[in-house]
């Protein structure tokens, strides 16, 4: 009987546990949800589109580091691209820096876009292929890169709002 008590009463740790983490998890996503907002907001961008690429860059996680230790935070800047020479990475880490620098760079990606007469998610593959690569490789490489894109239209599903589209149309 202790020996099932035991068990019992550490499986209830355990999950309770797994729930502070995962709630956790969800208050820094929402966080930094947040301040994407604000700062598409800020520079006149639609939100979506930095919301739907940070989702597809980095799951909201602003401590990721990719591409062999290249690229850094939440929209993943990169060295060699948007990723400032001389930011430490402990800077391009920092959420408020890493979202200001990328979205920065959207808005003018996003003025080209509403040139070219691009929409929804053509617009948002455009933005997200043209405005950060270290070498701006386009959309001859955008037409190409079809499992990004892919997670970039599942994003944009999550993240469009029906004003905001109706108003990009």
């Amino acid at each position: 009987m202790k020996r099932e008590t035991f068990i019992f009463i550490l499986g209830v740790l355990a999950a309770g546990a797994l729930v502070f983490h995962f709630y956790d998890q969800y208050q820094q996503r929402a966080a930094m949800k947040d301040m994407i907002t604000e700062t598409a907001k800020k520079h006149d961008i639609p939100a979506w589109i930095p919301l739907s690429i940070a989702e597809t860059e980095s799951g909201f996680d602003p401590e990721t580091i990719g591409d062999s230790g290249t690229s850094y935070g939440l929209f993943q800047l990169h060295r060699g691209g948007l990723a400032p020479e001389e930011m430490t990475e402990e800077e391009l880490l920092k959420p408020e820096e890493n979202i200001e620098i990328a979205i920065t760079n959207m808005t003018r990606a996003y003025d080209r876009a509403q040139v070219k007469g691009l929409e929804g998610i053509a617009m948002l593959t455009y933005i997200a292929n043209t405005s950060g690569w270290p070498t701006q490789r386009g959309t001859d490489w955008t037409d190409q890169n079809t499992n990004y894109n892919k997670k970039l239209a599942k994003n944009f599903k999550k993240h469009i709002k029906v004003k905001e589209l109706a108003t990009a149309e």
